[in-house]
């Protein structure tokens, strides 16, 4: 009874000792159990997590800086990923937050892009009513002054010719020819002051023209400040440093609708092209088109701001 009672405890002993050297969690010589805890401590760290990097253009990088969420790019990268395999596929509170604020952020400033977008919209559609209006109380004045020409210098060309077929009536002839020569160069000269197609004020409408050249902006024509600094940074494919208003106002003069800024002509100009609601300056149908196309120029610079905001979001989306 004896040798069987010692020869169960041994076996019992023999057990315990192969459960816990299974177990052990070094199985090579001179690894100890603390070592295997900081190695494991090290793998699944924050620290040793590897960042994730947002891949920007230089357009979609310029307007997160203008906008304000760069620092919120940088403090979604430094993010750690989640330790276990299965938790990847889901965003932790924080970076949510900060996608959220982003997206925000960018929403906003595509809505504040919208509104310049209207404000320029109806700008236009109020200059070309009023153009229109005059190109065809112009083309109408032309029209009857083409017929009085064909009337009065034609018929009394006619009649002068006629008389001076007779001695008796030859005298009169040349005075009724000399009256037709008069009659038409009155009516030319008339029909090249018609072809201006006189003058007429543009009314209450939004003044977008007016910051881009240093005039105080009235009726809703502010920029707002995320667009302001947009078309007062240089473009980051422009190897020079003039900003984008500065390039617009240069292509401007370079096309001829303005003579250079810092002359007599060229002010004048900018006074006509700026005419707020309170000066109410009457304009001509040249000036309305050249106000026109300037404002077609401001409104495709800032658009293209929708096209670097799109990429932003498009690079915001690509970080998983």
């Amino acid at each position: 009874m004896i040798k069987h009672a010692r020869w169960n405890n041994t076996r019992r002993l023999l057990g315990i000792l192969l459960i816990g050297y299974s177990f052990w969690p070094a199985s090579s010589p001179g690894l100890s159990l603390s070592s295997v805890e900081i190695a494991s401590k090290d793998r699944y760290s924050p620290e040793a997590q590897p960042s994730q990097k947002v891949k920007l253009s230089p357009g979609a990088s310029e307007v997160a800086r203008l906008i304000g969420v760069a620092p919120l790019l940088e403090r979604l990268e430094r993010l750690p990923e989640p330790e276990q395999p299965e938790a990847r596929e889901l965003m932790s509170p924080q970076a949510l937050a900060l996608r959220q604020r982003i997206t925000e952020s960018v929403l906003g400033t595509s809505l504040e892009v919208d509104g310049v977008f209207a404000e320029i919209d109806s700008e236009i559609a109020q200059t070309n009513e009023i153009r229109t209006f005059l190109e065809s109380r112009r083309d109408h004045a032309i029209g009857i002054n083409a017929l009085s020409n064909i009337v009065s210098g034609g018929g009394l060309g006619i009649v002068g010719s006629a008389l001076q077929i007779g001695e008796r009536t030859n005298k009169l002839g040349n005075a009724v020819g000399v009256a037709a020569g008069s009659v038409t160069t009155v009516l030319s000269v008339l029909g090249l002051r018609q072809q201006h197609g006189g003058h007429h004020t543009l009314g209450i409408a939004p003044n977008m023209l007016a910051k881009i050249f240093d005039r105080p902006p009235e009726f809703h024509s502010d920029y707002p400040e995320e667009v302001w600094s947009y078309l007062n940074s240089t473009p980051p494919s422009q190897s020079g440093t003039e900003t984008r208003r500065a390039l617009l106002i240069k292509r401007w003069t370079e096309l001829g609708r303005m003579d250079p800024i810092d002359t007599p002509k060229g002010r004048q100009k900018v006074e006509f092209l700026t005419s707020s609601v309170s000066a109410q300056r009457t304009l001509t149908i040249d000036l309305l088109a050249d106000r026109a196309a300037m404002l077609s120029d401001v409104r495709a610079t800032v658009s293209l701001m929708k096209r670097d905001l799109s990429k932003l979001m498009l690079a915001l989306n690509s970080l998983k």
